[in-house]
């Protein structure tokens, strides 16, 4: 879970419990904590990597096992340090290349 100011948290996914259809949803992260509007939240594997960009333009990736394992309503960790003005406004899973999907060597 990755908010617009740079906060994130690892969570499992069994802290999250299923709504019906007339359910109001969950709080993936306590208000007070969050440091603004969440951006993203999706599974990941420790092994995994993802890629923040932010409304300057910088992007930054960053690696999964890095980021600090917190209750479901808990508040995030610093993953990413944005600047004045700006904010993270996209989140994307990195998968990773096995060696049967990496190029060629060029000779």
């Amino acid at each position: 879970t990755i908010t617009a100011q740079g906060s994130g948290k690892l969570s499992s996914s069994h802290d999250y419990p299923v709504r019906g259809r007339g359910g109001q949803g969950v709080m993936a992260m306590d208000k007070a904590m969050r440091g603004g509007p969440l951006v993203a939240s999706f599974p990941v594997e420790l092994d995994n990597q993802i890629m923040l960009a932010t409304s300057r333009g910088q992007s930054i990736r960053v690696p999964v096992d890095g980021i600090s394992f917190r209750s479901r309503g808990a508040g995030g960790v610093k993953v990413f340090n944005t600047g004045p003005g700006e904010e993270v406004v996209s989140v994307a899973w990195i998968a990773e290349q096995t060696e049967d999907e990496t190029d060629p060597p060029v000779e």
